[in-house]
């Protein structure tokens, strides 16, 4: 009997604004090895887990190694990051000999010194694993691809979709990739088109532009000898070199036709620049337009202050533009704001009393002034939820630490004790709070929460802040060339 396809399974994932003050420790990433990873992930939409899945449902014998994440933040302390480096190749050394590897990776994680963590730790995977083992790699779309990121790995797979709900879906496609080399079925040739764009962070719902060049995507990749098509948004919050869009392409054997076609979809990209330039809406105004909506729940979301882009969270332009707009008390809830000294101020107090507050602003100048109010403690949680099916990310279990509902101005308020997006409405259910039964929810994060709350109405602020959709307001240094929208001699030709 033919013994199983063996394959190593492990991750690092990390979304770096270099932006953000300081650096990030060691101690901010969430770490597990072997069994204890799989258990943490099981059922769950991480892409970790999606490979795992994908890889057992294939009959494949699956040697997980070691995964480890932390929310989006500042560059990796050197000393971290070698740590966390080391732990993943011991993990993948301890389970040699393997026939394949299957990562899952950022693709914008950026360590003090390292530009590309990325492409550091697949040099070191494939001089480990030997150059006859293929490796396929599952990444954010928000990755900066490198060539060194297409050069050490056989499959090169971003997930298509933002939310990110697709995640299980590209790890089937890549594990089926990965056992058609092994049988021999096809021989994968990659080609790398980057483009000069700096984009803001967009939905690939339908009605936004990244829908159409998935559309694109999909068109290539039914073509004869198409492999996979897919392209990189890019993450324009790190200045690094290799920052903007990137279009990648994997035929069967055919360098010729994967650069043809990689170069049809940047050209494309391209020429609809101006199509992925997203409207800016003051927070003001923001609440004025929700506000004229028809009756029913609106979701305000405030992109600029995302912990999930790597901002503190802290921000308070969104909540003072609601506290200005003086919606009936009891319509309105606000998450979650990230202000750690507020929480234990609250848990102090105790539920029920009132206490005199000054939230936020504390971490940055982009932050906006803290919020100086009287404050009644309506709830005090642990911060521990679980994100629900049909969100991004579901099944996953989060801790955004000791936690309060405060009211303030007749609005809700979630106050954490550490910086988290808001994915879909369990952490305002933790807080006893129905988001179905309020006017107005503002809440911060980009675009991940569009999935927990598919079907209602959105409108999206911006204000200042280290994770704003205006990235022409970020200082580049770095960039190996001008990019569209920073320079007007920003250009896109192929050879």
């Amino acid at each position: 009997m033919t013994p199983p396809v063996r394959l190593a399974v492990g991750g690092l994932l990390h979304e770096t604004n270099t932006y953000a003050s300081g650096l990030t420790p060691l101690e901010r990433f969430h770490r597990a090895s072997g069994d204890a990873l799989e258990r943490l992930l099981a059922g769950s939409q991480h892409p970790v887990a999606g490979l795992i899945a994908a890889a057992r449902t294939r009959g494949a014998e699956v040697a997980v190694t070691f995964g480890a994440e932390a929310t989006p933040s500042a560059a990796i302390a050197a000393a971290a990051y070698q740590e966390l480096k080391r732990q993943l190749l011991d993990g993948l050394r301890a389970a040699l000999p393997v026939d394949g590897v299957l990562l899952a990776l950022h693709g914008a994680g950026v360590a003090e010194g390292v530009d590309d963590i990325e492409g550091d730790v697949l040099d070191a995977v494939r001089a480990l694993a030997g150059p006859g083992v293929p490796v396929a790699v599952l990444y954010d779309l928000h990755g900066n691809l490198s060539e060194r990121m297409c050069r050490a790995a056989d499959f090169t797979l971003p997930c298509r979709l933002y939310p990110h709900t697709d995640y299980g879906m590209r790890a089937q496609e890549a594990v089926e990739l990965l056992l058609r080399r092994l049988r021999g079925e096809v021989r994968p040739v990659t080609a790398l088109r980057r483009l000069p764009l700096l984009l803001a962070l967009t939905s690939t719902d339908p009605g936004f532009a990244p829908a159409r060049a998935n559309a694109l995507c999909a068109d290539i990749a039914r073509r004869p000898g198409v492999l996979d098509c897919a392209w990189f948004h890019g993450f324009a919050h790190a200045d690094v070199p290799t920052a903007g869009a990137a279009v990648v392409c994997t035929t069967d054997g055919d360098a010729a036709l994967a650069q043809r076609s990689a170069d049809e979809l940047a050209l494309w990209i391209w020429r609809r620049r101006e199509d992925f330039r997203p409207p800016l809406l003051a927070p003001a105004e923001g609440v004025a337009r929700a506000l004229a909506l028809p009756e029913g729940t609106v979701v305000l979301n405030e992109s600029a202050d995302n912990p999930g882009g790597g901002a503190p969270g802290d921000g308070t332009h969104l909540l003072r533009a609601l506290i200005d707009a003086a919606p009936a008390p009891g319509t309105c809830c606000f998450g979650m704001l990230n202000d750690a000294e507020t929480v234990q101020q609250a848990i102090a107090a105790g539920v029920g009393r009132s206490l005199r507050v000054r939230l936020g602003g504390r971490l940055g100048p982009l932050q906006g002034a803290p919020i100086e109010a009287e404050a009644r403690v309506r709830a005090l949680t642990d911060g521990r939820f679980t994100n629900r099916a049909g969100s991004m990310l579901a099944g996953v279990a989060f801790d955004v630490g000791p936690s309060a509902r405060l009211e303030i101005a007749g609005i809700d308020v979630l106050v954490i004790s550490r910086p988290e997006q808001v994915f879909d409405p369990e952490p305002f259910l933790l807080h006893g709070i129905d988001v179905a039964r309020r006017r107005l929810v503002g809440l911060k994060s980009s675009n991940h929460f569009r999935a927990g709350f598919r079907g209602l109405p959105i409108v999206t602020v911006e204000s200042a802040g280290l994770s704003s959709a205006d990235v022409a307001t970020l200082p580049r240094q770095r960039l190996a060339a001008p990019a569209w929208p920073l320079s007007d001699a920003a250009d896109f030709s192929l050879p």
